[in-house]
């Protein structure tokens, strides 16, 4: 999470592509049955709503 913090707001967001482009691929994977790691499902889905949530606060702070 710090290294997020000390990204750029572009950077930031190329890594949440980045997130959604492999969730797709592993979500494909676990229908078709060839996953080898079903847990990295869960922890992508964790680091996206990690990335949301610091792009929200930084939204929040730079309205006020």
């Amino acid at each position: 999470m710090n290294d997020l913090k000390k990204m750029q707001e572009e950077e930031v967001k190329k890594t949440l592509n980045d997130i959604n482009t492999e969730l797709t691929v592993l979500r494909h994977k676990a229908s078709t049955g060839s996953l080898d790691n079903p847990a990295r499902i869960k922890q992508l889905k964790k680091n996206k709503a990690r990335i949301l949530t610091l792009l929200n606060e930084k939204k929040k702070a730079n309205n006020k």
